[in-house]
């Protein structure tokens, strides 16, 4: 009885045992630590937008050609009896030097014979004037007799009335007045007709120095002068070659004086005009684009060098390249910019190909990295660290930048991150980028 008594309480008093335990280790087991919020926000990498001077550029790509080619060709015929030793192509002479003579000997004798026809038309005419000069004397002593002889005619009349004379005499003397008369009237004839034939000489005179001038061009044009300092490229006469007129026989090309017809897109040029101011001088009839003032840049680049030239826009081409459909804008690159230094820079010969860059005027632009660009809208981050999507107007691009016209006005936070999904108001992270935020596009060196 007893044992069963002791076995009851133990029964009772082990669970208090135990759950006095459980209360002592659940008083002594240290909190739980509370779990942190998770940041939701996304990294992004910003710069601040601010307006710069800045100074656009257009690239175009094309192939040096000389500013001026002289073609010369055969303006007589006749064979080659001197070449100048150097006339050889890639070598450089001087302006005026001789570079050709054809045998001039037919052109002398032409020469001499026109100098001979205008002495004689000279001496005709001195002919002719003294003779005038010798009429105009002989018609004032005939006058002179003529008065004579109508005097002793009416002195003869005069007895004939008186019965002094007889009709016969008196017909005599009146027979003698009308030989005068008529002696009279030939010289005054012949000295009218003096004019006509001063003016057929003179017309002579001026055929002959005509024919004098022509045999003299074409003696001249046997020796053949470069007309400036040139290049010679191409060389088709040799001595003793026969040459016919128009034969093409020297090429060359002016020393100092290059272009280049750089081809650029047309898309591009009418996005660049619009930073051209000047373009409202222009006439609209009939335009000229040197008025503009471009400067450009043409850039050789040689494996890892690049070498450059100052140039300026002189002119557009006549018409657009349909393969590729660019326009060609001519640029003219200064003579000074074309200084002989082969050890350290090369000479622009024609057909380098090369970079042009024709620059538009300094002017206060906004430009963003292109990269940042998304489409026709832009990420902004707020003061609040959250998404803005903006809209803007892009404008002339250049590498990776692109200018942009409107909706931005400097000093925004620009998000250069392409987020997917991008929702208005979503939570960011900045991480700014000092490099891309001091670009620039343009050059103002």
């Amino acid at each position: 009885m007893n044992i069963l008594l002791k076995k009851k309480s133990w029964l009772i008093i082990l669970p208090i045992i135990a759950i006095f335990i459980l209360i002592v280790i659940a008083k002594n087991k240290p909190a739980p630590e509370k779990k942190t919020a998770l940041d939701n926000s996304v990294l992004v990498e910003t710069i601040q937008v601010q307006a710069q001077t800045l100074q656009p550029y257009l690239i175009g790509y094309g192939r040096v050609q000389p500013k001026e080619t002289w073609n010369a060709r055969s303006e007589v015929s006749g064979r080659v009896i001197y070449r100048h030793p150097d006339l050889e192509p890639g070598k450089t002479l001087p302006a005026d030097s001789l570079i050709l003579k054809i045998d001039p000997v037919d052109y002398q004798l032409k020469l001499a014979q026109a100098k001979s026809d205008l002495q004689s038309s000279e001496a005709e005419l001195s002919r002719i004037l003294l003779n005038q000069k010798k009429l105009t004397l002989s018609i004032k002593l005939e006058r002179n007799n003529l008065q004579l002889q109508q005097k002793e005619l009416q002195r003869k009349q005069g007895l004939l009335e008186k019965n002094l004379v007889s009709q016969s005499l008196v017909d005599a003397e009146q027979q003698h007045v009308f030989s005068q008369q008529k002696k009279l009237l030939d010289i005054k004839n012949n000295l009218e007709q003096q004019p006509a034939s001063i003016e057929i000489a003179k017309a002579k005179i001026a055929v002959s120095q005509s024919r004098i001038s022509q045999a003299q061009r074409l003696l001249d044009k046997t020796e053949v002068r470069l007309p400036f300092d040139a290049r010679i490229a191409k060389v088709n006469a040799e001595n003793f070659q026969l040459v016919s007129p128009s034969e093409l026989m020297v090429v060359a090309h002016q020393v100092g004086t290059m272009q280049v017809p750089a081809e650029v897109s047309i898309s591009q040029l009418r996005q660049f005009t619009a930073y051209i101011k000047q373009l409202e001088l222009l006439s609209p009839t009939t335009p000229d684009i040197q008025q503009l003032n471009l400067p450009a840049k043409v850039i050789l680049h040689l494996g890892q060098q690049t070498f450059s030239w100052q140039g300026k826009v002189t002119s557009t081409g006549e018409s657009i390249n349909l393969r590729s459909n660019t326009l060609p804008l001519t640029v003219d690159i200064k003579p000074e910019q074309q200084i002989f230094n082969i050890a350290n820079r090369p000479v622009l010969t024609n057909e380098m190909y090369v970079e042009v860059r024709i620059f538009a005027p300094k002017q206060s632009l906004i430009a963003i990295p292109t990269r940042a660009l998304q489409g026709q809208q832009v990420y902004l981050l707020d003061k609040n660290q959250q998404l803005q999507i903006h809209k803007v107007q892009p404008g002339f691009q250049i590498g990776n930048q692109t200018i942009i016209n409107s909706g931005l006005i400097g000093g925004e936070r620009l998000v250069l991150n392409d987020l997917v999904p991008a929702v208005a108001g979503m939570q960011l992270r900045q991480k700014i980028n000092q490099t891309t935020s001091n670009q620039a596009i343009g050059e103002n060196q």
